[in-house]
């Protein structure tokens, strides 16, 4: 933000002194207006008039692009929102497929001692990556 406002002021500075530098009169016609104004005046403030034109185009893309990602962001939390009573339904469906046929957890007695200090190696391998 910082960067803008240094812009800004270096461009008012800018345009300041060529208003200075540029004091002769020029008629300006516009349909049936009409208005006398030192040159330099007249180009700061067609220039800034610019400015603020492309402003407002560049705030409308700005709102066009915002409502889109929040249409997308929508989207994806109604996704979200799909996955997750899936994931219920089926951790639901498990849990009665295992009583309905009696299946649990093993007893720990019948863990395999090497299997389970293979597993121990690797959580300790996967703590030393991270």
């Amino acid at each position: 933000m910082r960067s803008y406002a240094l812009a800004i002021a270096v461009a008012m500075l800018v345009s300041a002194l060529y208003a200075f530098q540029n004091p002769q009169e020029v008629l300006v016609k516009f349909f049936s207006w009409e208005r006398t104004l030192p040159q330099g005046v007249w180009e700061v403030l067609i220039f800034a008039a610019g400015g603020v034109l492309m402003w407002l185009v560049s705030l409308f893309a700005l709102m066009e692009s915002r409502a889109k990602l929040v249409k997308q962001l929508k989207e994806k939390d109604k996704r979200i929102k799909e996955l997750e009573t899936e994931k219920e339904s089926l951790i639901r469906a498990i849990g009665e497929t295992k009583k309905t046929y009696g299946l649990g957890e093993e007893p720990s007695s019948k863990v395999d001692p090497a299997a389970k200090d293979e597993t121990q190696q690797v959580e300790n391998e996967i703590k030393k990556e991270e």
